[in-house]
This record gives C-alpha cells, sequence and structure tokens, in this order.
C-alpha cells in the first residue's frame, strides 16, 4: 500500500522530494501527477503527494523532515548575517576574518553541489516521458509506462476497468522489474506486495483482510514457485505447502487452530492430497 508522505507545492517540488527519496534508496510515486496537465496553469496546491510503501513510511519522513531542517537552518544563518547594529558587524568582522577563507571554499562548494543537483535533476526530469494504453476507447488510458529516457521506471495498470490503478511495478535502472504491487479483489487498496531478484519473482505478500498484518506469504526460485504460507491473525503459520520445479509436493497444516502445525499433507502434480498424517 502506497502512503503519502509529502503534500507537494507543485511538480517540480514533488519531483524534488520524489528524487531525495530515490537517492536514499526509496522508491516513490507521485499521486495527482497528471493533475498540473489538466489544469494548464491553474495551481493545484495540495493535488499532489509524493507517496511510498508503508513499510517505508518512517524512513522516508526521517529523510524529508532532515531535509527540511537542513533548508530551514540555512536560511536562518542568512538572516543572522545580516543582522545586528554597524557596530556589532565591525567588532565581529576581525573574529570572521580568519574564517573568510574557508567560508568562501565552503560558498564555492554548496554552490557547485547546487547547481550540479539542479543539472542532474533537470536531465533527467527532461528526459521522463510517460505511454498510455486506452484499450476500450473511454478516454480513460488502462496502461502507464513511464520512462526514465530509453529505460522503463514504472509500470502501472487498470485491470478492470473501473479507473484506478491496481497494478503498480516498478523497474531498476536497467529496466529490469524490482518490486511491485497489486490490487486483486479491486476494492482501491493495494494489499499484495511482490519482490525481484535479477528481473525475476523472488517473493510475495499479501495483507488480505487490512488488518496490518500479513496473512499469506510465497517464495520462488528463479521465478518458479518454490513454497507458500498461510498466518493466522497471530502471525503463526497455519498452512504451508513446498513445491518442487512449481510442482507441490508437501506441506503441514495447523488443523485445530491451536497455532501448532499438527497435520502433515503430501500432494500429486495437480495440488491434490495423496496421503495425510499427525505430526
Amino acid at each position: 500500500m502506497m502512503v503519502p508522505v509529502y503534500d507537494a507545492a507543485h511538480s517540480t517540488d514533488a519531483y524534488l522530494v520524489k528524487n531525495l527519496l530515490e537517492q536514499e534508496g526509496l522508491a516513490s510515486y507521485i499521486r495527482g501527477e497528471y493533475l498540473q496537465g489538466g489544469l494548464g496553469d491553474i495551481p493545484v496546491n495540495g493535488m499532489m503527494q509524493v507517496c511510498v510503501d508503508a513499510a517505508d513510511v518512517r524512513r522516508a519522513r526521517a529523510i524529508i523532515d532532515a531535509w527540511n531542517s537542513s533548508s530551514a537552518a540555512f536560511a536562518d544563518d542568512d538572516d543572522d548575517d545580516v543582522a545586528g547594529s554597524a557596530d556589532e558587524r565591525a567588532e565581529a568582522r576581525p573574529a570572521a576574518a580568519g574564517m573568510s577563507n574557508f567560508g568562501r571554499v565552503l560558498a564555492v562548494g554548496l554552490l557547485g553541489a547546487a547547481v550540479g543537483g539542479g543539472l542532474t535533476w533537470a536531465g533527467l526530469r527532461q528526459s521522463a516521458s510517460v505511454s498510455m494504453l486506452d484499450y476500450d476507447g473511454d478516454g480513460r488510458p488502462e496502461e502507464h509506462f513511464f520512462y526514465s529516457g530509453n529505460v522503463l521506471a514504472r509500470y502501472e495498470n487498470d485491470r478492470n476497468h473501473d479507473g484506478r490503478i491496481d497494478e503498480v511495478i516498478w523497474y531498476d535502472r536497467n529496466g529490469s522489474p524490482s518490486r511491485g504491487q497489486s490490487d486483486n479483489d479491486f476494492d482501491g487498496r493495494m494489499e499484495s506486495t511482490s519482490r525481484y531478484l535479477h528481473g525475476q519473482w523472488q517473493s510475495g505478500e499479501s495483507d488480505d483482510d487490512g488488518d496490518g498484518r500479513v496473512d499469506y506469504r510465497s517464495d520462488a526460485i528463479s521465478g518458479v514457485l518454490y513454497s507458500e504460507q498461510w498466518l493466522d491473525d497471530q502471525g503463526r503459520v497455519s498452512k504451508q505447502i513446498r513445491y518442487k520445479h512449481g510442482i507441490p509436493v508437501d506441506g503441514e497444516i495447523d488443523s485445530d487452530h491451536d497455532g501448532v502445525l499438527d497435520t502433515r499433507r503430501s500432494y500429486d502434480r495437480r495440488g491434490e492430497i495423496t496421503r495425510s498424517g499427525t505430526l
């Protein structure tokens, strides 16, 4: 589930924070990104939000708070530099003389970093592009492809054509999938998360009842299902199945719901139980 962590004043503000988070390794998504284009020059304050995965909310907010604090501190320092009477500034001048060279070097360094970062951001921003597909011709695209340069960065899909995105996949700098989210019951909540390794599906989790706890987990090897686990309300495994080459082999189940796996099962290729016994 994607959670808003920053209300942007405009698209430039939103992309500045998005790039800040992604430099720290956090995937982010700008909600309301297309409202600016739809409204033209009309301000859209409060309608654009930078969102991150629910698991990354605390870290993302800490990064943004630190960024805001450093910006405010820099502004306060500038205000202090011009404060005071002429006599006070004259008295302070000898003490500051020894630091003048350091100050110049620091200022030049900060300016260079700001200019370099701005140019880098501008280059990335200018190279970003979006491609959309409207399969049913109703004016609401079902598929959205977001590119950074010529590399696919994010994919969004409205699979049931209700006007809401129910599948999102993020891609790494090589254009390989790295993480995904999906709303498989189409209730407007992204309950399932998938992760990829070297472009192949590696694991998945799902919170089907929306209580903030994982109800289902799956793991794969080279994109092939290896194991499944179902968890109870206390996070205990209530059922699990192991696979070989994507085919169910065996597993255990908590038949009396006491939190302990008590029954062993074996399966055939179709997933039918062929043998069952008490552990």
